[in-house]
């Protein structure tokens, strides 16, 4: 990995012995010195530039989205493939319609660049915008002369990854909404429209009906210890943050999460494509296979995967394949099926289109499970929706007709 990228501030002096000052990013004083020996200064004073809180942006509700880091990726690699130079290419990137967080990390590497610093290292500043995933496919594109190609393998990337959360957003969109609208619809009903009616209730003195007691019951606890229920909503949101937050609890979780029915072979389908995916990309991109593996592991999204993708660094490290190492310590994660077409692709020579192959059959099949776990919830939350509407009217108009009837017998 390489070095943070630093700014210094320097004052040198010429043949001539006039003084000239400025700044330089680099990763340590030797690079600022090599800059300075190639300009033919001789240094006077070299210091790290140090910031303070009133110099730097405030930046707390900036981002950049996965689109804008897609949009900026592929409209460089075009660029570069036509033979743009790569800081005139950066330069042209930065516009008034672009995102202000955006514009800023553009400057930034257009300055750092233009001082000499690899493209790579001016990315790995920001971390928020480009993973490491990211920083290693450009440096291995550097180091091979094929930066427009990377670049633009990147981008499919981030478009197939963009174009596979969307669906998965757009087909849990409406079963969310209808479950969002019934729930506000019960507490509105309990706290507020219920109460209306016990005091008619209450005069006529007589037996409410069960759903209604059960009604009347939750709006007394909530009208009594509605701060009670607030605050321990917040504690136990607050704890489970935290816990989730360590390493043993965001293990524990992720697993959770894969072995959870329904829910569990979706997470195993979408861990199993991204891990293909990512390897396949940083492979074909020529990152030694060993940076491949740890990426993958950062990047997968899941801290049991990532545990165990740890293990076969390890053991790749140590001269194992590829497809052994994942046969024994991803036997609970990976199908069969999958390990085996990784040992075919591997000893054929040809991994990296087994891995595409691989990523195109789980997101096909991810999708379609997604798909089939909506259809089957639109009725459900249809039918539970319906009951929740039958036994609230059954509440109160149950009562009132209980109510006219013994009015109209006294």
């Amino acid at each position: 990995m390489a070095d943070t990228v630093k700014t210094f501030s320097y004052t040198a002096h010429d043949i001539h012995n006039e003084i000239t000052s400025g700044e330089y990013s680099s990763t340590s004083t030797n690079g600022v010195l090599n800059y300075l020996s190639g300009l033919g200064l001789t240094p006077v004073a070299i210091t790290e530039k140090k910031y303070s809180i009133l110099d730097k942006d405030i930046t707390f509700f900036d981002s950049i989205s996965p689109s804008e880091i897609y949009n900026y990726t592929r409209q460089l690699a075009v660029m570069l493939k036509a033979g743009v130079p790569l800081i005139d290419a950066l330069q042209s990137m930065e516009s008034e319609h672009n995102n202000p967080a955006l514009n800023r990390v553009i400057k930034e590497i257009v300055q750092d660049v233009t001082n000499g610093v690899a493209f790579s290292i001016a990315l790995e500043k920001h971390p928020k915008a480009f993973n490491t995933m990211f920083v290693f496919i450009v440096k291995a594109g550097e180091e091979a002369g094929v930066m427009d190609l990377v670049l633009m393998k990147i981008a499919e990337f981030i478009k197939h990854d963009l174009e596979m959360r969307e669906g998965i957003k757009s087909a849990l969109r409406y079963p969310a909404i209808v479950m969002l609208i019934t729930i506000s619809v019960a507490i509105l009903a309990v706290v507020y429209l219920l109460p209306r009616f016990s005091t008619l209730f209450a005069d006529t003195r007589i037996e409410l009906p069960l759903v209604t007691r059960i009604y009347l019951g939750l709006d007394q606890i909530i009208q009594n210890y509605y701060g009670f229920i607030i605050l321990g909503g917040i504690v136990i949101s607050y704890v489970f943050y935290r816990w989730i937050n360590t390493v043993s609890g965001r293990y524990i979780w992720d697993k959770f999460l894969l072995k959870i029915p329904i829910i569990g072979p979706i997470n195993r389908g979408l861990a199993i494509s991204r891990f293909s995916n990512i390897l396949q990309t940083l492979n074909s991109s020529g990152v030694p296979i060993l940076t491949c593996l740890n990426i993958v592991g950062k990047t997968v999204n899941n801290a049991f995967v990532q545990s165990r993708l740890d293990l076969i660094s390890d053991e790749v490290k140590m001269g194992k394949k590829v497809a052994h190492s994942l046969k024994t310590h991803t036997y609970d994660v990976f199908p069969g099926h999958v390990l085996k077409m990784i040992e075919v692709g591997e000893e054929a020579g040809a991994i990296d289109e087994m891995l595409e192959e691989i990523a195109r059959l789980y997101d096909s099949e991810t999708r379609n499970k997604v798909q089939r776990l909506t259809a089957s919830v639109e009725p459900l939350i249809t039918v539970t929706m319906g009951l929740f509407i039958l036994s609230l009217a059954l509440a109160i108009f149950v009562p009132v007709w209980d109510s006219y009837v013994a009015l109209s017998t006294q």
